[in-house]
């Protein structure tokens, strides 16, 4: 039997043994009511965040043994949601209506009396009701004290099978002996519920109480350091608009070149300034606003960037006011802005229609168990993968994630320029040219001149494709080539009903315009930097460029040396 790790709000860790078929929901039922928690106010999640459906089994959660979880409050539900719930019997009959997540399953059954025309939840011939939802069986007296909720369901839409089981008179008492313990385990940490549940309430109020003291202490110091700062200060050289911040530690820092002619005159009198000391917990952020000031003056090196800006001030004048620096970090960020893009010119769209080929279906032979079975190959195969994955992560160049969406988006533009769309309407194709970098919405703009209807949409799978006026397709992953499905109200509809002004032709044909259209493209490779090939890039280029004439010791050979040339 495998334990998994609860870390509840309180930071207390507690241990609940699982077995295979035992649900998420009873996990955290059992270790809220061993740490004082309510169990419709929390839910699970991993240590990385990713929320756990409580409804399945513990061997479908892809939970690892003796894993740690994360106890956390979930948003506010309604008590008594009401939920879509179907309920398909042995014959293949399926009804459908809204029940309540907290009413038993036994009257559940009952509610579904008029749909399927007999009473679900009655014994027949000795054969007992029985629901199946997420291969876990609750026959008989388990569905008098198992509800939707205790099941993890709690939203959305759920479907349960039902069906009559035969059981003897061994099987129907084995049925109560484990409902009879699974009460008695939960009275058991029922008795210290109450004591832990008011604990955490007590806890609850004195960290409020704490929190508003802080609150309010910090209000009154921020108030008597203002105070005193006007008192020091005159009102003319600090605005009412500027705030200075002096709850940190503050250090001075004066001019460290010492004079080289005569060192006696060096003194404290030069220009000065404070600024906050140094700490640890900000090293991460001013890391990252070094690697922003770098990406900037790398994107604009001929403008005056706002530190260089302040640095210039600075050495101008020996000390520069905190309007003067407000006022020059504006004039940079109104600078800094970014260029509009300029979209391509809409281009022949070459429109045609054609019907589906039919599927031939190939019965393709069974493969035989060694073909599943992992070998040697198989072996080399994942681990090479895995070295390469970890050589990308351990290896990734020192930059940001913005740098890499943008990298990859002019990559993608500089390679795919023309894109091909198609559009299944019905048992035919419509397909379309277009320039990548178009806008977007040109997509629209043409099917609205070949659609007799106004009432279709676009979806790409399962979600609806939204065109934009500032996006390209590219913006849109719709480039180089995409089949889209069009949808008229959720009726099916004939191609020649509702496209008109495009001529149809063979599926060859139209393959052989959309070859001809995307034989200018090229091969997309993602920018992925690592250290090495930076390296790698830079050692080339100087080898190149300054070619010498020994270029270090002859590399060693994995041959014996006897077998090795010149050598004995």
């Amino acid at each position: 039997m495998s334990c998994l790790t609860i870390i509840c709000p309180n930071a207390k860790r507690v241990q609940v043994k699982t077995t295979p078929i035992m649900l998420i929901r009873q996990v955290l039922e059992e270790a809220c009511l061993k740490s004082g928690f309510e169990v419709n106010s929390h839910r699970l999640q991993t240590q990385s965040r990713k929320p756990i459906d409580p409804s399945l089994p513990f061997r479908l959660s892809g939970i690892p043994n003796n894993a740690t979880l994360e106890m956390i409050r979930k948003e506010v539900s309604s008590e008594n949601a009401m939920i879509d719930l179907a309920i398909q019997s042995g014959s293949g009959a399926r009804h459908q209506k809204k029940v309540n997540v907290n009413v038993m399953l036994l009257d559940v059954l009952k509610d579904f009396t008029t749909e399927f025309g007999e009473d679900l939840a009655t014994t027949v011939d000795g054969s007992v009701p029985c629901v199946v939802y997420m291969n876990k069986r609750y026959t008989g007296a388990e569905l008098a004290v198992n509800s939707l909720s205790s099941l993890g369901v709690s939203t959305g839409k759920c479907l349960i099978r039902y069906m009559r089981v035969k059981l003897n008179a061994e099987e129907l008492s084995a049925i109560e002996a484990r409902l009879k313990e699974e009460m008695d385990r939960k009275k058991a940490m029922d008795a210290n519920f109450s004591k832990l549940k008011a604990e955490n309430e007590e806890r609850n109020r004195l960290e409020q109480l704490r929190q508003e003291a802080f609150d309010k202490d910090k209000d009154e110091r921020k108030k008597r350091e203002q105070e005193q700062l006007k008192a020091i200060i005159p009102e003319k050289t600090v605005p009412e608009n500027v705030e200075m911040d002096t709850s940190g530690p503050q250090h001075r820092d004066v001019l460290l070149e010492v004079p080289q002619q005569d060192p006696n005159s060096w003194s404290f009198d030069g220009p000065a300034f404070s600024r906050p000391a140094q700490q640890n917990t900000m090293r991460l952020e001013e890391l990252n606003r070094l690697l922003e000031r770098t990406n900037n003056s790398l994107e604009t090196s001929s403008r005056e960037s706002r530190m260089d800006a302040m640095v210039n001030a600075l050495a101008d004048g020996g000390r520069i006011t905190l309007a003067e620096v407000r006022t020059r970090a504006d004039i940079a960020m109104e600078q800094e802005q970014e260029v509009a893009e300029v979209f391509g010119e809409a281009c022949d769209r070459q429109a045609v229609i054609f019907k589906k080929g039919a599927k031939v279906q190939v019965d393709e032979p069974m493969e035989t168990e060694e073909f599943f079975e992992v070998g040697l190959d198989d072996v080399r195969n994942m681990q090479k993968d895995l070295r390469k994955a970890v050589r990308d992560q351990t290896q990734a160049s020192f930059v940001s994630k913005d740098y890499l969406v943008k990298k990859n988006r002019q990559l993608k533009m500089d390679a795919y320029k023309h894109t091909v769309v198609r559009v299944n309407v019905g048992e035919h194709i419509l397909q379309a040219c277009f320039n990548t970098n178009e806008q977007s919405s040109n997509l629209d703009v043409f099917l609205k001149s070949v659609f007799k209807r106004s009432d279709w949409k676009l979806m790409f799978t399962n979600m609806k494709v939204v065109t934009s006026e500032v996006k390209n397709f590219v913006d849109l992953e719709l480039a180089p080539k995409s089949t889209l499905i069009s949808t008229f109200g959720g009726q099916s509809v004939n191609a020649a009903d509702v496209v008109q002004n495009i001529s149809e032709v063979t599926q060859e044909e139209a393959d052989r315009i959309a070859s001809q259209w995307l034989s200018i493209n090229k091969t997309f490779i993602p920018f992925n930097s690592t250290v090495n090939d930076d390296r790698k890039q830079k050692r080339t280029t100087t080898d190149t460029t300054f070619s010498a004439p020994s270029s270090g010791p002859p590399a060693k050979s994995a041959m014996p040396k006897w077998l090795q040339t010149g050598r004995k």
